[in-house]
């Protein structure tokens, strides 16, 4: 039996007052249990596609629907069963870390008692014992952004909308993040997933999409999304001086060079010969990251979509 569809998109465009096209016929479908990393530059079109997702804003034309809900017609359905984080600051500065997860979940519904106590487990969870009870105002972007992280996740939703959950939080709070997420989809939950940090989350996405320019360009989960540039190595080279590269790399947006795996003995002998002169400080040769499956898909290429592989 096929996974259900949670949120489906057709034909998703918009177009503002002021001629910006930010988004151009996206079509995309959320499975439940489902992670779904967006990726993208800034301006490619995820803000506007986030918006419209809850129901901030009216596309111009196309459908969304969360199970099979039409919430372009009915944005406040979007609003009641979809738990946000947002990229920005939160407004509720004069509550405390634990005042505020627990407020979350009152918001989703959660009765006091039970709330205070997803609140504690979720604190101890996160690592945020030492500021349970530090207000938001006074606490670092770090501390804020795992509190409100922990209030969006603190009751269930049908679809949970993350934007850039591990911004400002530091390198051990955010295996914790990244676990709990994980955690989330194997209990059922449908995720959409807006981040930079591809390194971190290809352990815990199921399936991406990367946009560009409003449009999705690449799509599939991250092993098919691999097999594009499975016969190529990663190059990078850090050089005393200015060096013309070899004919054989192609740089790859990231300050690194991209080669056929065919091309290795003719790349390390003119990394060779740059040592033997003195001109390389350091090197490493491996295969290639998401980093560079994205970096690939900005280049000007038609829009391709891989075969997906089931979800958890």
């Amino acid at each position: 039996m096929s996974t259900p569809t949670v949120l489906a998109i057709r034909g998703l465009a918009k177009r503002y007052r002021n001629g910006v096209l930010a988004n151009d016929g996206i079509d995309l479908d959320l499975r439940a249990g489902e992670i779904f990393g967006l990726l993208g530059p800034n301006g490619a079109g995820k803000t506007t596609l986030v918006r419209q997702v809850l129901g901030l804003v009216r596309p111009t034309s196309g459908s969304i629907t969360l199970d099979g809900i039409d919430i372009v017609a009915d944005p406040a359905f979007a609003r009641r069963n979809i738990a946000f984080l947002p990229q920005g600051s939160f407004d509720l500065q004069s509550l405390t870390v634990s005042e505020t997860i627990e407020f979350g979940a009152r918001l989703r519904g959660l009765p006091a008692r039970e709330a205070r106590q997803v609140a504690a487990r979720l604190v101890d969870r996160l690592d945020l014992g030492p500021f349970r009870r530090t207000p938001m105002r006074a606490a670092s972007g770090g501390v804020r952004r795992l509190a409100g992280f922990a209030a969006a996740i603190a009751a269930p939703a049908r679809l949970f909308v993350l934007d850039e959950p591990t911004n400002d939080v530091d390198p051990l709070r955010r295996t914790l993040l990244w676990d709990l997420i994980g955690e989330l989809g194997r209990g059922g939950a449908t995720i959409l997933l807006v981040t930079h940090n591809l390194a971190e989350a290809e352990r815990v996405i199921d399936r991406l999409a990367i946009m560009n320019a409003g449009r999705v360009v690449l799509e599939g989960t991250p092993a098919a999304l691999r097999r594009i540039v499975t016969e190529q190595l990663r190059l990078e080279i850090t050089t005393a001086a200015a060096i013309t590269p070899h004919p054989a790399l192609l740089p790859d947006g990231s300050g690194a060079y991209r080669f056929e795996a065919a091309d290795l003995p003719r790349v390390a002998a003119w990394i060779g010969r740059l040592r033997e002169l003195g001109a390389v400080i350091d090197f490493r040769i491996g295969p290639p990251t998401l980093d560079d499956i994205y970096a690939a898909a900005m280049m000007p290429l038609p829009t391709l979509t891989l075969a997906s592989e089931p979800a958890r």
